[in-house]
Formats: C-alpha cells, structure tokens, sequence
C-alpha cells in the first residue's frame, strides 16, 4: 500500500525529529510498497481508508515522534475491512461505511488502510461525501468535549431534532448563559457555536473581522459576533469560554471570564497556560474560575452523538478543499498558510 510517513532526520542522525526539533516538510515522504497492516488484538478494525483530512502544526506534536517513519493522520473515513477474529459481538462487520478519529498516539490515517480501534469508530451518516465525514471528527469531537464534558454544559439530544429543545440556558443568576468562542471561524469554533447554540446558550463568537465573518457566523447560529480588539471594552462577563487561539488572545480571556467560570483552551501551544498565566499574576482574583488545556480523546458515544446531528443537518462538516493522498505534502504546506477557506483540507485515497 502507499502511505505518508514522516523519515528520520537524514541531516544530522545525532539530533532526531522531536517536538522540540520538528520535522521540516520535506520530512514528509509518500512511500508506497508499505505492508498493509493487520488487526492483531480485541477491539482492532481494518479499515480502507477513503479520505483523511490534514491537522495544522502535526509535525509539532511529540506522538508524531513516538516511532520512526509514523504514519501521519487521525480522521478517517472509509469502509471495513475485516474485524479482529476474537471479537464476539463486534458492532461492526467488513463492508460496513464508517468514520471516526484515530488517538493521538496512534494515527496512521494517511495511508490506503489503517488499522482502528471499535472504540474510535461510528457508522458513517448515509447523505455525508466520504471528505464531509472525514472532515469531522477531530474538530466535533474536540468541539464537544470542549463544550459539554470539560465546560461543564448539559449536552442536548442531538438525537431527536424535532423535540431538540432551543430554551435558554440560565447561569446561577437567573440570566442566560454566555459562550464565549474564540477562532470561531476556525475546524472547531464553528462547532463550538452551533453546539453552543443547539444547548440554548447566548453564543458570542470572536473573530479577526466581522466584515469577512459575520454573516457566516449568524448563519451557524452566533448569537453576537465581535473583533478581538472589541472583547476587552465587552463588560458582561462570560460563564465558559472555550479558547482555540492561545497566545495574547488567551491571556485576555482572564478579563472576560466570570467569578465561577469555566476557561478550556484546546490550543496545542497553549497546554501549561494555567501555570504559565499564574506565574503572570493573571486570574489570581478568580479563584473561583476553572481552569485548564485538554487533548481531544476517541469516544464511540459521543462520535455518536455527533454522529446523530451531522445526520439530522444540526452542524455542518466544512471542507475546504480536496487533495489527493499523493500530494500530501503540498496539502500540508497550504494548512500551515494563514488562510485556507473554511473548513478542512481533506486528502481523497
């Protein structure tokens, strides 16, 4: 089979590819004659991989390195192969059509086939293009854990559209509660506000120009739209901000976030930003705040969920354009530009 790997350092062999000395792109080979690989253990799925969708700033990640030669890619969408011959009462059977993300430590999605766990896999929504479900489940997933299992909000049933209920959410006070979502635009901020929207919350969406973005953003259900450099003059504060910029833009989200409020940043730099910002005397006054980084992890139940509302239309999968698996590396350069429309770079197998 043919597959995306990233090679050794071939430059200096003394000084091996890390997070901390990150693969240039020409790191980046499309080797093929790669043995397909086999599902050998309980819970392991062979999948044919039909799309996979290329993640900004990869090379940067230390489980880029956990072996040589990795496979790069976690999205996938695809069909099944064969299941791990132990598995007694397995949810899925060869032939069906799935999608799903592959653990961070794992990946291996950039390739003809890829081995999967039950656990990281859902049936795929029949109407959804095999680049629409693989553009997905990274950012939902991201999105959803974001959102309802570390900021605290009561998910809806996303499974039952005509009884999904629109209602306000309140805070402590009686008063709406407020979403702040910064990248809005961004893989997971246009997640964040329509789930923020579908929970019942009063959803305000940043972003670098509402005159490129507002109407976008109105339409996925943004309840205020504003720049950055409006946020600070804002004086309602905020119940849960869910940060996806990092950097000075986090670091503003102490000002706008209330007394009890929950502050999640999913941005990859930004992974000690509570130790860092103390260190700052930043939030010192808001002990009551809750404060933290999280890495998206593989669920088949909330795959499901997003599973359910990308089928009944309540969010929408973005894809900004499609590549083939043998231009991977020019697909990688163009998601690390500043701009590359709305929606994921999804590479077709």
């Amino acid at each position: 089979m043919q597959a995306v790997r990233v090679h050794p350092n071939r430059v200096n062999a003394t000084t091996p590819y890390s997070a901390a000395n990150p693969a240039p792109v020409t790191a980046i080979h499309v080797d093929k004659g790669i043995p397909i690989p086999q599902p050998n253990g309980p819970g392991e799925l062979l999948i044919r991989v039909r799309a996979t969708t290329v993640i900004r700033d990869a090379l940067t990640w230390p489980e880029t390195y956990s072996k040589e030669y990795a496979i790069l890619g976690h999205d996938f969408s695809g069909t099944v192969v064969s299941v791990y011959d132990e598995v007694e009462g397995s949810p899925f059977k060869p032939g069906d059509e799935v999608f799903g993300m592959a653990r961070a430590d794992r990946g291996g999605t950039w390739a003809d086939y890829a081995v999967v766990m039950v656990d990281e896999t859902c049936l795929k929504p029949e109407q959804l293009t095999w680049a629409e479900a693989a553009a997905a489940p990274l950012s939902a997933l991201t999105a959803y854990q974001a959102l309802f299992d570390k900021g605290g909000v009561v998910p809806p049933d996303l499974g039952n559209p005509d009884g999904l209920s629109l209602s306000q959410v309140h805070d402590s006070q009686g008063g709406q509660c407020r979403l702040l979502v910064t990248g809005a635009t961004g893989g997971v901020g246009t997640y964040l506000v329509e789930m923020g929207r579908l929970a019942g919350m009063y959803v305000v969406a940043a972003t670098s120009s509402n005159s490129r973005n507002k109407q976008f953003l109105e339409s996925l259900g943004a309840s205020e739209i504003v720049e950055y450099a409006e946020l600070l003059s804002r004086t309602a504060k905020f119940d849960v901000i869910i940060d996806t910029v990092g950097g000075q833009v986090l670091k503003s989200c102490w000002e706008l976030i209330g007394e009890v409020g929950t502050l999640v940043s999913i941005d990859s730099a930004s992974y000690n930003f509570v130790e860092m910002h103390r260190d700052l005397g930043l939030g010192q006054q808001k002990t009551g705040v809750r404060a933290l980084f999280f890495i998206v992890a593989p669920s088949r139940d909330d795959l499901g969920q997003i599973s359910k509302a990308l089928k009944s239309g309540l969010i929408t999968p973005f894809v900004s354009s499609e590549m083939a698996l043998t231009d991977a590396i020019l697909a990688y350069e163009r998601s690390e530009g500043q701009s590359i429309g709305r929606g994921k770079i999804v590479l077709i197998v």
